[in-house]
Parts: structure tokens; C-alpha cells; sequence
């Protein structure tokens, strides 16, 4: 059963970071280049953050269930960049060979 999160997830005006789940893709289609920090990608940030801190792990699901109980996933480019920028770690394959979970480049925890 897919996590439901305990947040609203931030958006940032004009700007998805969240899209209709659906199939999963491998770490090799994760294609977006770096890119300079913008207010959407700010806002994925604080959203990791959030989940870290609910889900008490610096390991984050990418597909979960809103607080209206839709089933998202997290914007891929925003994943990419995320990686380039150093905010997570590589992005890797599941056991599935597909990608279904990020990881924190640090620990949440206080």
C-alpha cells in the first residue's frame, strides 16, 4: 500500500512538481540536465524535507498518495536536478529495475 502523506505538498506558482502516478522508469531515463536553483525546484526541496521528517528516513518513497488520496509520484526532472545538485544521492534502480525511492544525501534527524 502506497504511503499517504501527513502534508500538503508545496507547489510553486506555475509549476508542478508532482505528476499522476503511473509507470515507474528506470535511473538511466532520468535525463534532465543541471540547472540553477528556481522557485519550483526550491519547493520539491522543502517537500523532501517534509517526507524525511514523516517518514523518519532520509530513503523516500517517489510514489505516494496525497492528503486527498490521489496517487503521485514525484516529477522525474526534479529528481534529476536534485541529483546533480548534490541534494540526493544517485539515482538507482529497485530490485524491480525501475526507480522507486530516492535517498536524502544526508540524515534528517535531529
Amino acid at each position: 500500500m502506497p504511503l499517504l502523506l501527513n502534508f500538503q505538498w508545496e507547489e510553486a506558482p506555475g509549476s508542478k512538481t508532482l505528476s499522476n502516478a503511473g509507470e515507474l522508469r528506470s535511473a538511466d531515463e532520468f535525463r534532465d540536465a543541471p540547472a540553477k536553483l528556481t522557485p519550483r525546484q526550491s519547493a520539491f526541496y522543502r517537500n523532501l524535507v517534509r517526507l524525511a521528517e514523516q517518514v523518519g528516513s532520509r530513503t523516500l518513497p517517489i510514489t505516494f498518495l496525497t492528503l486527498d488520496g490521489e496517487a503521485k509520484r514525484m516529477d522525474y526532472g526534479c529528481v534529476k536536478i536534485a541529483e546533480h545538485a548534490g541534494f540526493i544521492e544517485r539515482i538507482t534502480n529497485s530490485a524491480n529495475r525501475v526507480v522507486e525511492t530516492i535517498t536524502l544525501c544526508w540524515d534528517p534527524a535531529p
